[in-house]
């Protein structure tokens, strides 16, 4: 836990020296929330905080914990200096109470103001002292009770678990593309068994989506026999996902090594363990995302009269795959740059700078080789690409 901590306010720290304050306020809330009593991630929070309210919380916090800390004292000083905006909210953070009772910590107050057991409430917003049994200002009407910092943090601000089912919680921030949600939790758990794991969840769902439309659809049509093909359907799954997940690692791989490359050059300081990590998650919802569009675009058949459907629609067809290749070719660019950046805390030019190098160095190399190989190259991802795909009606 201890190891832990000191990693999360490290790059809590680093974020906040770097001007991300959202990215600093969310670690830094993650270091308290698993040691409540940290001295340094009090006073770092307290530095990117929007209210004047939650910076006296979290330097008040500071000096509950350490007497002696001269710039709280001198942080919450000048702050108390200021006017007070009648407005201001309740404050979002908890006040910690002391174990003893500390003189310097009152500035020469009486023990009863600062016991934990004091007979006065203190609203935090306007200085109004209520008796002990009030849980609003008499003044103001600010809420005076205590309040669990899970509870005024909410699920956004708790560490994700570890356990390989968390990954959906990634796919699903991913679809919003919210890369704080997506990616900055799984920096703390990046393993290279997570990321083999994200990538074998990946064509599971790939394989195991088609088998299911392929039943579903089937069934509707009259044109399935469960007892004789589901068995070859299952067979032909379970084999498909350990030759997609090789791919996608053959694929992963050079795109990671290339991308971290491109941002240690750039400024990026993540070790690449973390980065080929966040780089298996973007690919992982890449590949269900090209699941979902594949499956979309072959069902227009289904719903289009079957045979003479597709001839009829055969050109519309066409143009809608080109479009919907397209769109998941801009989607998967967007989450592997967020991807970058939130790795390596780059600039949003920059991550894209190293995205844009790597794509156009793939495509390079992918015509080169294609064009070597006679186009055995193509032909292989088209046969991949069966995999996604359902069936034609007959």
């Amino acid at each position: 836990m201890r190891g832990q901590v000191e990693t999360l306010l490290e790059q809590g720290v680093e974020a906040a020296q770097a001007g991300e304050e959202e990215r600093a306020r969310n670690i830094l809330i993650r270091v308290i929330e698993l040691d409540q009593r940290n001295e340094q991630a009090w006073l770092w929070l307290s530095s990117v905080v929007e209210t004047t309210i939650d910076k006296t919380v979290c330097l008040e916090n500071v000096l509950v914990i350490n007497p002696d800390n001269t710039s709280a004292a001198t942080g919450l000083q000048r702050l108390r200096q200021q006017p007070m905006d009648g407005m201001a909210p309740s404050p979002l953070f908890p006040r910690l109470t002391s174990p003893r009772t500390s003189a310097k910590w009152a500035w020469g107050a009486s023990a009863a103001e600062t016991s934990p057991s004091l007979a006065q409430r203190v609203c935090p917003r306007c200085g109004f002292r209520n008796p002990g049994w009030a849980y609003l200002c008499d003044r103001c009407g600010t809420d005076l009770r205590h309040v669990d910092i899970r509870e005024a943090l909410g699920p956004a601000s708790r560490p994700r678990g570890r356990s390989f089912i968390t990954l959906l919680e990634a796919w699903g921030a991913a679809f919003t593309f919210n890369r704080s949600w997506t990616f900055l939790p799984e920096i703390e758990l990046a393993s290279w068994g997570r990321s083999l794991m994200a990538l074998v969840m990946a064509a599971l769902f790939a394989s195991a989506w088609r088998v299911a439309l392929t039943v579903a659809l089937g069934l509707r049509f009259s044109q399935y026999d469960p007892r004789s093909q589901l068995p070859t359907d299952a067979l032909r799954c379970a084999v498909q996902v350990p030759l997609l997940t090789l791919t996608l690692a053959l694929v992963c791989a050079p795109v990671a090594l290339l991308t971290w490359v491109g941002a240690r050059l750039l400024g990026g300081r993540r070790d690449l363990k973390t980065h080929a990590h966040l780089t298996a998650v973007a690919l992982s919802v890449w590949i269900v995302l090209v699941a979902l569009l594949t499956t979309l675009v072959t069902l227009v058949p289904y719903l289009s009269g079957h045979v003479r459907g597709i001839i009829r629609i055969r050109p519309y067809l066409n143009l809608l795959c080109e479009g919907m290749s397209a769109f998941a070719g801009v989607v998967g660019f967007v989450w592997l740059a967020q991807a970058l950046r939130t790795a390596h805390q780059l600039s949003a030019a920059r991550a894209i700078l190293v995205t844009l190098a790597v794509a156009a160095l793939g495509a390079a190399f992918f015509l080169g080789l294609d064009r070597f190989t006679g186009g055995q190259l193509t032909a292989l991802v088209s046969t991949l690409v069966t995999i996604f795909s359902l069936p034609l009606p007959d």
